[in-house]
């Protein structure tokens, strides 16, 4: 079972600074609304599943590795 939680929307704000790219443009790139990206990764709304799909495929990485990376 997945839990997703607030550490979760911390390691996707990592991913992205990683990955070199602004929330607009990881917004833009994945199709998300950049109002929701940013209260994601402020850990004030939880991403539903379909949208931690859209980010782990642009980042490139499998959900998996998104939700449980240690």
């Amino acid at each position: 079972m997945i839990i997703i939680d607030k550490t979760i929307c911390k390691r996707i704000a990592r991913c992205r600074q990683e990955c070199n790219l602004t929330q607009g443009e990881l917004a833009a790139n994945v199709g998300l609304n950049l109002s929701r990206l940013i209260k994601i990764e402020a850990g004030s709304l939880i991403p539903r599943i379909s949208e931690l799909a859209q980010l782990a495929v642009g980042f490139n990485i499998s959900i998996d590795e998104l939700v449980n990376n240690e």
